[in-house]
């Protein structure tokens, strides 16, 4: 997988459309994840087979399975990417271009890692605001 994609959720066309611009720095393709797709997998929206994510996933450092959504949780609304092909020098670059363009925040972000391709992308959503939330209690503090 040596292009970038920017798996984009919960935007709304505006903010969708300003993403895509900003992203042609990048030169990474933008996809907006729709609600029913939230319950696939990171590496399926990528358009891999089950053997090409399982050998991917074989890369992980340590077995995470991503938390388990308690039934009661809300489902997370807030703006969140996900990097797929980014090295960090190029995700520094667009998250630094997102700041300074008119998009200006988006405040869930991840990458695409051997540990998260496996997981469906509401799990992901889950867990980028239980960590958001954690940074937002420390930083209060």
């Amino acid at each position: 997988m040596s292009y970038r994609t920017v798996l984009a959720l919960n935007f709304d066309a505006e903010r969708l459309r300003l993403l895509k611009h900003v992203s042609l720095i990048s030169k990474a393709a933008v996809r907006a994840v729709t609600e029913e797709e939230k319950d696939e997998t990171v590496g399926k929206l990528l358009g891999l087979s089950e053997d090409e994510i399982k050998e991917i996933a074989a890369l992980a450092q340590e077995s995470e399975e991503g938390v388990a959504i308690p039934e009661d949780a809300k489902p997370v609304t807030k703006e969140a990417i996900v990097l797929c092909g980014f090295d960090r020098s190029a995700a520094g670059e667009l998250l630094e271009a997102i700041k300074r363009g008119k998009l200006k925040h988006v405040p869930l972000k991840a990458m695409l890692t051997p540990n998260n391709i496996s997981w469906t992308l509401r799990t992901v959503l889950y867990e980028l605001n239980e960590e958001h939330e954690q940074f937002k209690k420390m930083g209060s503090k």
